[in-house]
């Protein structure tokens, strides 16, 4: 872990020398304004360090509003940083391809105005981006059609939730907001896969009063992700438990609908094995699965996919990526996931991947939005 930290310090310090030089050499600025450009840069970039230094020594701390609000005023200035980075990598970027491939003056890419410019972008970036958390979570829904599905399987609505991510920088107001939504909706079934606790329960009693709330006539599903095993995860587990969820750790639990069967299957974080947990064993939920049944699994990681459609599930749900979240990320994702967001076919599978119904981290999306899907289960009409 310490070699970790300072791994990460000195890459943020570098980061840091590269803005401050590209936003500061090649401007008009008097010395007194390059100063103070390179005072306000180092003290936001030392914000950020030192606050996730603190938070990663003390890792037990006690519920202080003081310490939330510390977390919370530097996870916006990291997104600050963020943008101010991306900004600064385009603009050399675009001045670099100006210059050697359609060769014209560009000086004013680099003027003290466009310094100033790109100084003040990133915060109309954060106030849209926090625009789109306080509309809440968006419903969208998707429609998924199968050759197999049972006729009273027909029109069944499961309402996905992911990545909800209840920590001192969700407000409990914005799960206050998503159980109202949900209740409204009144679904056949709901499911949740993972990253909806990421912080010590006892800090969130709250939201899980709220969450106990919630109601579906055919049961409420659980998986875990990487998140919930951080925070002392058999406690969360429990707490799920307690409100009724139904916690799946390579179980299968059978639904019936008159003659059909529908069969929902869970499957922990590969994050388990790391905190010696109980960690994905799809073969022990394959001797679950009964051969006539439709098959539903839910996973945090769509990356398991091409094993989990081996079993012979029908549908798989999951989340984990948040589609990028935001800028530039949301573009980025898809060179780090296979599977980044929406409806995939793989094999005789399909797998649809929630985009994320919270945030992690800063509160902000950008390029994304709060996703809470209602997944419709249809028939496929036949072809003549």
């Amino acid at each position: 872990m310490g070699l970790f930290r300072t791994l990460a310090s000195s890459f943020i310090l570098l980061i840091f020398i590269y803005v401050s030089h590209q936003l500061t050499r090649f401007t008009d600025f008097t010395w007194i304004g390059t100063t103070a450009v390179i005072i306000l840069l180092a003290f936001l970039f030392a914000l950020v360090i030192g606050t996730f230094l603190f938070f990663w020594k003390e890792k037990n701390l006690d519920h202080r509003p003081w310490r939330d609000r510390l977390l919370d005023g530097s996870l916006t200035v990291m997104a600050y940083i963020n943008f101010l980075v991306s900004l600064v990598i385009l603009r050399d970027v675009f001045a670099f391809v100006e210059k050697w491939v359609m060769p014209s003056q560009f000086g004013n890419l680099y003027s003290s105005q466009a310094t100033f410019a790109m100084l003040g972008l990133p915060l109309v970036f954060l106030i849209f981006g926090n625009a789109v958390i306080q509309v809440g979570p968006r419903l969208k829904k998707v429609p998924v059609f199968f050759k197999n599905l049972p006729k009273e399987l027909e029109g069944l609505r499961l309402l996905h939730i992911t990545d909800l991510h209840i920590s001192p920088s969700l407000s409990p107001s914005f799960v206050k907001k998503l159980v109202a939504q949900t209740l409204r909706l009144q679904p056949d079934v709901i499911v949740f896969t993972g990253d909806i606790l990421d912080s010590f329960v006892e800090k969130h009693e709250e939201e899980f009063k709220m969450l106990a709330e919630l109601k579906a006539p055919h049961g409420i599903y659980y998986v875990p992700g990487n998140h919930e095993y951080y925070w002392n995860p058999q406690k969360g587990l429990q707490a799920f438990r307690d409100i009724g969820f139904h916690v799946l750790i390579n179980q299968v639990q059978n639904i019936a609908f008159g003659p059909a069967t529908l069969q929902m299957a869970g499957i922990p974080d590969p994050a388990a094995l790391h905190f010696r947990e109980e960690g994905p064993d799809l073969a022990r939920v394959q001797k679950q699965f009964t051969e006539n049944s439709f098959k539903v699994l839910l996973s945090h990681q769509p990356s398991l996919a091409a094993k989990v459609q081996t079993l012979g599930v029908d549908l798989q749900l999951s989340g984990h990526t948040h589609g990028g979240q935001f800028f530039p990320w949301n573009w980025l994702i898809v060179f780090f996931e296979r599977y980044a967001k929406g409806l995939y076919r793989i094999g005789n599978m399909q797998l649809y991947v929630n985009q994320g119904t919270g945030y992690w981290g800063p509160r902000l999306r950008l390029g994304t939005y709060c996703e809470l899907t209602e997944i419709v289960l249809r028939k496929e009409p036949k072809t003549e």
